[in-house]
């Protein structure tokens, strides 16, 4: 008996051709993987073992079928060893295992980050009312005096601030003169406020119409002066400021410049009206920084007045 090797791309393809070149004369030796093959060692019988006996041909029948079930199971063998190896369902209960521990790790750092941010939220609370800010809408200030300067720079919302003061002074019967001092774009709405409610109106882009403020104080319960930006020096320095209210719009959602502040309305200390706190992504962290310089907050301003 001679061994021979075949080498074929499955074991089926390999005993099919085994059985068509020996018949069932040849005996399988093994069956095994080589790379994405199947090699099969079979041994066969040399040509001066041709006349053999039908017994010894049976046997070696038998032997073929004895071989190729084993060879058979082998391969079943193999491939649920393979399969388990790669089991696509164990993989997916890895993964959501992975998962469900990510996830357990990002809602207790979630749960962290609140417990901080209450922590520090109530830290500033406490700051802000030792700091006696009064955060009610500007139309329960009740502090006016018969002249009021409202200053601020563009888009601090200072003429949405006296639209709303319009409103409250007529609801108390009292007459009031609006003064629009600098470059300042008139405003349909306010204009609309005005005419509504019978209150007059004056523009100027001269600092010298302060000078008349004074003789015009008999005639009106409250004069509120819209200062322009580019104005805010000239009225911080005028003699009117000595006998009025002064405010300054900021915008709760802008950036406060303190050194700026102070260095414009050091010699006034004037308090803040704070708008656009509907607008402002972190309105405690705002409260905070004006608390840490100390600026007085006289009312706030959130939309329209309800």
């Amino acid at each position: 008996m001679e061994l021979k090797r075949y080498l074929e791309i499955d074991s089926k393809t390999a005993l099919e051709k085994i059985k068509s070149e020996h018949g069932e004369e040849a005996l399988i030796i093994s069956s095994d993987k080589v790379g994405n093959k199947t090699e099969v060692i079979v041994g066969v019988s040399k040509k001066e073992d041709a006349y053999e006996t039908p017994s010894k041909e049976k046997g070696r029948s038998e032997a073929f079928q004895h071989a190729l079930e084993a060879n058979s199971n082998s391969d079943i063998e193999k491939s649920s060893s393979r399969n388990n190896g790669k089991n696509p369902w164990s993989v997916i209960e890895k993964l959501n295992s992975e998962i469900a521990d990510i996830r357990s790790t990002m809602l207790e750092i979630k749960e962290q980050k609140e417990r901080e941010k209450a922590l520090r939220i109530s830290e500033i609370d406490k700051k802000i009312e030792s700091c006696g800010f009064n955060l009610a809408p500007i139309e329960e200030y009740t502090k006016w005096e018969n002249v009021n300067i409202i200053m601020g720079k563009p888009g601090s919302g200072k003429t949405e601030i006296i639209k709303r003061l319009l409103d409250q002074i007529c609801q108390e019967g009292d007459e009031a003169l609006v003064i629009a001092l600098g470059n300042i774009n008139d405003d349909k709405s306010l204009m609309s406020v005005l005419s509504r409610w019978k209150h007059s109106f004056l523009v100027s882009e001269n600092a010298s119409i302060l000078d008349k403020v004074a003789t015009m104080k008999g005639s009106f319960n409250r004069i509120f002066i819209e200062v322009d930006y580019t104005f805010t020096q000239k009225v911080i320095e005028h003699s009117l400021m000595k006998e009025s209210a002064a405010m300054i719009c900021s915008g709760a959602d802008q950036i406060f410049n303190s050194d700026e502040f102070f260095s414009e309305t050091y010699k006034i200390q004037s308090p803040l009206i704070l708008t656009r706190l509907d607008l402002c992504s972190d309105l405690p962290s705002a409260l905070n920084s004006l608390a840490d310089i100390g600026v007085e907050i006289n009312g706030t301003a959130t939309g329209p007045w309800k």
